[in-house]
């Protein structure tokens, strides 16, 4: 399959029911000399561009994780672009533009859980783009922009405007959908003023906080981390430093709970933070002029959907995992701004005896599931139409724990690592349920459940079986899962 794109032939495959295109780039190299420059233009190319195969990912740091599937692919260009359209070329078929996780540290559209077969089989075009990660998108330096990353990701929304027409897709019927630090950028690109026009949806999942970054303590990082790198702020100095000693200084960044070994319970416990994601993006006043809170208030979203999985912080402190002791959870919570009867509090509503495990609900009711409640209950007063979810199926030894919802939205629990994380017999009407209510989401606006208000605040709550539960982001899992 040959397609016409703005900057020449591009080359994908046939598969069982749709077409693959692997790899195209959205903006001009970036490696080696303008790793820390706004994306650039692309050049038209001669003859035909093989997307056969996946294309770079961003520089990152090698990390221990068992969450997704993370390959690192080596190369010039990470400013590329997949691209999952129907065989049918009938069209014109909505567009979903997914931005992949990781903590703005990791991750990369070459992971084998973020291929759109699913989208295309139900009548959509899947973009997944890269963008760049950690310094490279968001450090803040004396002669270049702030936010590279959502730079990035604005100039891949253009080539879907100017190109996605060429695949089969709706240039005018774009939702923009993430999760984890995906999530995160697809809310903060609602504040961005470049990428007003790009989209009409937005669908965040476990999105986390801080939302955003304030400008004061992005400087603050970056002065700190071009001092441990002994560089200046600036572009020439940062591309001067070897590319090995940042990313491994950048690991040593890494949120805790990512570089402490699983044994280590007590330091976990510890040691977790609300600021423990270090990069990410910035209120800068330029590319970001509004939190997503004060630019969903303006109205002008045709739709919106938001949701959590009911226990992010299982994966690292839940009930399968070491307990750790109950001093070192008494300063987690102290750590939340919460107290000893707090602890008291979530040990008696969880029904358990493991202060881990009270913690890790702690940390997901905090910073992710009354964030979620908040940006709905504001989107809502705006006349958004809002959707609210919560994913509520506990995966065995896991529960409903951060990333346990991917292979659902994407309805391949038989993707590459997915048993790992779900165990055997992970439902398949569930995998139905959730990847089709996204698919109505990005086709018709509506998931297929009732608008979000904020008098009874329903929320869609997915579990073997679907159901609307008032007001489900403050309610115990268990209480989720019990609700009939």
């Amino acid at each position: 399959m040959v397609v016409h794109t703005e900057h020449g032939l591009v080359q994908g495959l046939d598969r069982h029911g749709y077409q693959e295109f692997l790899g195209i780039p959205y903006a001009a190299a970036p490696y080696p000399e303008h790793a820390f420059d706004p994306p650039r233009p692309l050049n038209a190319w001669d003859g035909v561009f093989e997307a056969t195969a996946p294309g770079a990912t961003a520089a990152h740091a090698q990390v221990t994780q068992d969450l997704f599937p993370d390959p690192v692919v080596e190369g010039v260009n990470p400013l590329n672009l997949n691209v999952y359209a129907p065989a049918d070329t009938g069209g014109p078929y909505p567009v979903l533009v997914w931005l992949h996780g990781g903590g703005f540290f990791s991750g990369g559209n070459a992971s084998p859980w973020y291929t759109g077969e699913s989208f295309a089989r139900d009548g959509v075009v899947l973009v997944v783009p890269n963008y760049r990660l950690a310094a490279e998108g968001f450090m803040l330096l004396d002669d270049s922009v702030a936010n590279r990353a959502l730079l990035d990701i604005t100039m891949a929304l253009r080539w879907v405007r100017d190109n996605i027409e060429a695949f089969g897709g709706d240039p005018a019927n774009v939702t923009v959908a993430g999760q984890s630090a995906g999530a995160t950028a697809t809310l903060a690109l609602s504040g961005c003023p470049g990428a007003r026009g790009l989209f009409r949806r937005l669908a965040a999942m476990s999105a986390g906080m801080p939302l955003l970054s304030s400008l004061t303590r992005t400087h603050e990082l970056s002065e700190d981390f071009a001092a441990l790198l002994g560089t200046p702020r600036t572009r020439a100095a940062l591309l001067g430093a070897p590319v090995r000693k940042r990313l491994e200084l950048e690991a040593t960044w890494l949120p805790h709970e990512v570089r402490t070994p699983p044994a280590d319970a007590d330091a976990r416990a510890r040691r977790l933070r609300q600021d423990s994601l270090r990069w990410q993006p910035t209120l800068d006043g330029t590319v970001i002029s509004a939190s997503p809170y004060d630019a969903l208030a303006e109205g002008t979203l045709d739709a919106l959907m938001i949701g959590t999985t009911a226990e992010e912080w299982n994966f690292m402190l839940g009930p399968g995992k070491p307990a750790a002791s109950a001093e070192a959870c008494r300063q987690g919570f102290a750590n939340l701004g919460l107290t000893g009867q707090d602890l008291a509090e979530y040990l008696r509503v969880l029904e358990t005896d493991n202060p881990g495990h009270a913690l890790a609900q702690a940390l997901t009711d905090r910073n992710f599931r009354t964030p979620a409640r908040e940006v709905a209950d504001g989107a809502a007063k705006a006349g958004i139409p809002t959707y609210a979810y919560q994913f509520a199926w506990p995966a065995p030894g896991l529960g409903a724990a951060h990333c346990a919802d991917l292979p659902f939205v994407f309805d391949h629990l038989d993707a590459p690592g997915a048993a790992n994380l779900l165990g055997p017999g992970a439902p398949a009407q569930l995998a139905t349920a959730l990847h089709g209510a996204l698919v109505r989401f990005v086709c018709d606006g509506s998931p297929g459940w009732s608008t979000y208000d904020t008098e009874t605040r329903p929320v869609m709550v997915f579990d073997e079986r679907t159901r609307e539960i008032p007001d489900a982001f403050t309610l115990p899992p268990d209480q989720l899962r019990r609700t009939r």
